[in-house]
């Protein structure tokens, strides 16, 4: 009777019918996981992407110009709108920034002054001088302006099962004014 037991219990521990099916119920649900989460963060970096382009394109539109307006900041939040493929809301911040040496003080490192900032859409915050960045900036000459084209887009993900949450993208580019030495804001 015992060696009858110990021969079934033998038999049970070495028969491995069904083992491909465990594995397949235990990893499953990770690989499911890890899928969703390549999808859910190619998305995030396409929108980034998108996000990219479509200031590059404001900034490039905006640099051609001598002058600006509200209305026509609105017109380019509508073509920064229409360039991103999902998106509800959204806002943008252009300003002018004008970087002066003082010549009669020796290593002066320079100024940066706001001309003028325009916002559209969901940003309502004008760039003021004490909360320009400067490392946003390029390499600048004594009187040169630069504008500084700022985007923010809400990104909502596929899913919050991954850990991702509704966040805001923000892109940001420097871009010297091309015809004139500067934009002049008109209103």
């Amino acid at each position: 009777m015992i060696s009858y037991i110990r021969t079934k219990i033998n038999e049970y521990l070495k028969d491995d019918s069904g083992t491909a099916t465990i594995e397949f119920v235990l990893w499953f649900p990770l690989l499911m996981f890890w899928m969703l989460g390549i999808v859910v963060f190619f998305d995030a970096f396409k929108s980034r992407g998108a996000l990219i382009a479509a200031n590059t394109v404001v900034a490039d539109i905006i640099s051609r110009n001598s002058e600006v307006d509200t209305a026509y900041l609105d017109l380019l939040q509508l073509l920064q709108s229409s360039l991103l493929p999902k998106t509800s809301g959204g806002g943008l911040r252009i300003s002018s920034i004008l970087y002066t040496i003082d010549p009669d003080i020796v290593d002066d490192p320079g100024t940066y002054t706001v001309q003028w900032s325009g916002v559209t859409g969901t940003a309502t915050i004008v760039l003021e001088d004490a909360d320009i960045q400067i490392s946003e900036l390029p390499d600048m000459y004594s009187s040169e302006t630069v504008l500084l084209v700022e985007s923010f887009v809400p990104y909502v993900p596929m899913t919050s099962y991954i850990g991702m949450t509704v966040t805001t993208l923000r892109r940001t580019i420097a871009i010297s004014p091309r015809y004139d030495s500067r934009v002049v804001w008109v209103n």
